[in-house]
């Protein structure tokens, strides 16, 4: 097995035989080279936008998406590429805290609060609080919680800062911090961007930080995590929830499931379809269940990309930076 798509132990036979089948069952035994894809997607859209983050990018309805502002607010980009506050109504905004991330599960919303607490908060369709549910535990001095997830009654979070995966418990608010500082988490080899090597200060390489971009399958069944120089892990969510699995069985569990370029973001569709922001060479990635990995476009435009969002109109979105201010590709898919 080669060392890209290699599982570190097979933590049980009857995982495997379950999950013997499909595109999440079990890793390849080696990568295939990134290619060009026999269509090339094209970019039919490039607009500025004021004042909000690269971070979050979510779908919300067929041409719309949902982003967040420099001050953490949500807001709703049309299909023009207005700017529009989420929820419309004054009163009902202030009542959400900033947010530092945003995802989706089902038809509702969530958002990563980070400060002055840490926080999971609960937005209907429209934009309106539902609750509130406050980190107990899981985070430590130095912490730097830059993703989320959630699926049923957990929430998967990034910690960065001090490199581990907090999965939060939607009923009760506790927080518990898995793999700390495992290899998995941590990043290791030097971030790339425009194929140049980015360095420090000091003239050393940068590895562009620790676990950053995460997914999770639409079953909930699979999460995906990385740092942003690559590669890609994936993990059996179970393995973090079910307090019936030792930390023994958590570290064997682990997949290095694909190699990648250092990244700005990743998606997962609905169809389990991979989208990766390319940084390296400025490129929109594809890897879906054929496990064909195909370079969609190249451009200049990607090589300052971070959050992307697949739309119900067959479009990829996703957020640059041009000349130092935010703007939205859209890109139709071949």
């Amino acid at each position: 097995m080669s060392g890209a798509m290699k599982s570190r132990f097979v933590y049980s036979v009857a995982s495997v035989l379950l999950g013997a089948a499909g595109l999440f069952s079990s890793p390849a035994y080696a990568d295939h080279p990134w290619k060009d894809a026999p269509q090339s997607a094209q970019i039919v859209a490039d607009a500025a936008l004021e004042r909000v983050q690269l971070g979050s990018l979510l779908p919300h309805g067929a041409d719309t998406f949902l982003a967040l502002s420099e001050e953490g607010r949500p807001v709703l980009l049309d299909s023009q590429n207005h700017t529009h506050p989420f929820p419309i109504d004054t009163a009902a905004q202030e009542q959400i805290s900033p947010l530092a991330f945003l995802t989706q599960a089902g038809s509702d919303y969530w958002g990563l609060a980070v400060s002055p607490q840490a926080k999971l908060v609960h937005l209907s369709v429209d934009g309106k609080l539902i609750g509130e549910v406050p980190f107990v535990g899981g985070t430590l001095k130095g912490s730097n919680l830059t993703a989320l997830q959630v699926h049923g009654s957990f929430a998967y979070v990034t910690d960065e800062g001090k490199p581990a995966l907090v999965v939060v418990s939607l009923k009760n608010g506790k927080a518990q911090r898995f793999l700390p500082y495992d290899p998995s988490v941590t990043g290791r080899r030097p971030f790339t961007r425009n194929a140049q090597i980015t360095n420090g200060p000091d003239g050393h390489p940068l590895t562009g930080g620790n676990v950053r971009l995460l997914a999770l399958d639409a079953k909930g069944q699979w999460l995906f995590y990385m740092p942003a120089c690559g590669p890609l892990y994936r993990i059996d969510a179970s393995l973090l929830t079910d307090p019936a699995f030792t930390p023994v069985e958590q570290l064997d569990g682990i997949v290095e499931w694909r190699d990648t370029p250092s990244l700005g973001g990743i998606t997962l569709s609905p169809e389990n379809v991979f989208y990766m922001s390319d940084l390296t060479d400025g490129a929109l990635l594809q890897f879906g269940s054929e496990r064909n990995p195909l370079i969609l476009i190249r451009d200049t435009r990607l090589l300052e990309a971070g959050a992307l969002a697949v739309s119900d109109s067959h479009q990829v979105a996703v957020l640059t930076s041009e000349d130092g201010k935010p703007h939205i590709l859209r890109i139709a898919l071949p």
